[in-house]
């Protein structure tokens, strides 16, 4: 029988031809992931990886990967650590179920970077992010949700396995060399759920890409490894899951029934926070304007089950620890009838009227909406006046059942990127990765990725 491993290493080894549809939702997902990580760049994470992180403003044989946000370029391997870490460190890129994961944040970073190298076609680009995509919602399926419960945080533990599988396709690895890149990986992949709402969050997606290109170029150069690393007693599949199961039919599955087509498959993100405030967050808008004129004096928030295992803040101390803290999301959506980038700032973190409505705020488990997976969100509002208002929602917008338009698309990029590349630079970039399908070279558009205007990050 063949092992795990080896389906895995034989399916992303294969050529694919994918659905026109899988690669429209690629195309939307990378050009999100771009907007989100050049809005990213502005972060103090990203000065605290520049000080780490050897780079020039000239390509060289070893700096050859463009760090986005920036003029610098750095080795392939340093420049997905960096991208990785700041396309996730707004929390405003895509999301997955059942990974439970951000999949662009690390597929595409670990992608870019290899561009130089690769040289691809813009339809091989999106074929290794679909590839890699697959690879995350197939281990989704297997390990969760008792792996994601256990603590661990599946963008870096799903995403090693993930990048090395679209890496390794990019770089054009045989099946055998697809075996030593995952067995490699298999023994990079970490991330713990104790540092949500810090830095570390982020550095999951960046270490993560940076595993996938890494394990990729290693076995490339014949670095040896497990030839069973995926499903041996002691592999990953085991360890992760140790005294509590996986299922292995998924992974059996791979290409079959698509992620990227399932129906909660990929979520764009309207707001720039865990992805378990959605729903809320989109409820208490919708009572803004009712609201407005009146004293709350309670706010009830019925949530799932799953809800409680990454909203662990409550009164934050931080713009990060803002995006965990459904009471936090609630409080400004209500009183502001917005959530933005604006939102996770020190200014509207510590504004008085937010924290003094957080403590009337309470999150209790619905019944009703327990073991319902996609974050579903019933807000009941008391005023002083002595009205009550309600408003439920079931689904995330962004989900495939209700995704963004073009227009929603564009929009995100512009506030996103507009103020790193500029209007004219955004409409160059929009026109470009629309086509990227069709794309000749993805080589030739990271260009337009470049700042025109050098930035000083550190």
């Amino acid at each position: 029988m063949t092992s795990i491993t080896h389906s895995m290493a034989q399916f992303a080894t294969q050529s694919h031809i994918f659905p026109s549809l899988a690669k429209t939702r690629a195309r939307d997902a990378v050009i999100d992931c771009l907007g989100c990580a050049l809005a990213g760049s502005d972060e103090e994470v990203a000065r605290v990886l520049l000080k780490t992180i050897s780079y020039s403003k000239q390509l060289s044989q070893h700096l050859t990967a463009l760090m986005l946000g920036t003029d610098f370029y750095a080795s392939p391997t340093d420049a997905a650590l960096f991208n990785g870490t700041i396309a996730h460190a707004l929390d405003y890129d895509d999301t997955n179920h059942p990974a439970y994961a951000h999949p662009s944040a690390v597929i595409v970073p670990a992608l870019l970077s290899l561009v130089p190298i690769c040289k691809p076609s813009g339809e091989s680009f999106l074929s290794a992010y679909i590839i890699g995509f697959e690879t995350f919602g197939k281990l989704g399926r297997a390990l969760n949700t008792q792996h994601y419960k256990r603590g661990w945080h599946a963008t870096g533990t799903l995403g090693a396995i993930a990048s090395t599988m679209a890496a390794g396709h990019l770089l054009n690895l045989n099946s055998d060399q697809m075996v030593m890149a995952l067995g490699i990986a298999a023994s990079s992949a970490s991330g713990l759920r104790v540092n949500f709402g810090s830095m570390v969050k982020p550095l999951h997606a960046g270490m993560a890409a940076r595993s996938g290109v890494q394990a990729a170029l290693w076995a490339q150069a014949g670095m040896l490894a497990s030839t069973v690393a995926m499903d041996h007693d002691f592999g990953y599949l085991h360890v992760f899951n140790a005294n509590i199961g996986f299922d292995l039919q998924p992974l059996t599955q791979m290409g079959h029934d698509l992620e990227i087509l399932t129906a909660h498959g990929l979520a764009l993100k309207p707001y720039p926070s865990c992805g378990a405030t959605h729903p809320g967050i989109e409820a208490a808008i919708s009572l803004h304007e009712q609201i407005k004129n009146e004293t709350i004096t309670s706010v009830h928030a019925g949530v799932c089950e799953m809800a409680f295992s990454p909203l662990i803040h409550v009164m934050p101390n931080s713009p990060l620890e803002g995006k965990f803290s459904l009471h936090f999301c609630l409080a400004a959506a209500l009183l502001e009838g917005r959530v933005d980038l604006a939102t996770f700032t020190p200014t509207t973190i510590n504004n008085p009227a937010i924290r003094q409505l957080i403590p009337k705020i309470e999150m209790k488990l619905d019944e009703a909406l327990k073991l319902d997976s996609e974050f579903p969100t019933r807000i009941q509002v008391k005023t002083q006046s002595g009205q009550f208002f309600e408003a439920f929602v079931p689904l995330a917008k962004g989900k495939p059942e209700r995704w963004f338009d073009q227009k929603t698309i564009h929009r995100k990029f512009f506030d996103c990127a507009e103020s790193t590349l500029g209007k004219i630079q955004c409409d160059c970039v929009l026109q470009a990765f629309e086509k990227l399908d069709t794309a000749p070279s993805v080589d030739q558009l990271l260009d337009l990725i470049r700042p025109s205007i050098s930035r000083r990050l550190m």
